[in-house]
């Protein structure tokens, strides 16, 4: 393991907070610095606590790309599962723990009474369905 300058590793690491931010990956961030995933990884969970967000985040973003990782890889059905379940439970974890960043957006949260069928109209729909079908066979 080469030994890399302190004010080059600070450096790197003031460079890696702001690219996390940006949404770039731990590996594009360390490739980009020449340096291993694992190296940069052991870096930043050396920062001190007023850190801690970035940290969180850096686990959530690991999770997610490891379980990827497994699905792309899977060439048997039960690794497949698996990796679909991990990928599963991280982006369940991603969305309830960071909102802002994997929340998505929920297109209708609330529902109307205009916008559920009501008997009548689940039935005039049947009605119609029946008469194409019937006159599809004549």
């Amino acid at each position: 393991m080469t030994q890399i300058p302190l004010h080059h590793k600070q450096l790197i690491l003031e460079d890696a907070k702001k690219s996390i931010l940006k949404n770039y990956t731990l590996e594009e961030i360390a490739v980009s610095h020449g340096i291993s995933k694992r190296r940069l990884i052991s870096w930043l969970m050396s920062l001190g606590e007023e850190y801690r967000e970035l940290r969180r985040q850096l686990w959530i973003d690991n999770m997610l790309e490891e379980a990827k990782k497994e699905i792309d890889n899977a060439t048997a059905p039960f690794p497949l599962a698996k990796a679909n379940a991990k990928w599963e439970a991280a982006t369940w974890y991603a969305e309830r723990k960071d909102q802002q960043r994997y929340g998505g957006y929920r297109a209708n949260d609330s529902v109307d009474n205009n916008s559920l069928p009501t008997q009548g109209s689940l039935n005039e729909n049947s009605r119609t369905l029946l008469d194409y079908r019937l006159k599809k066979k004549v």
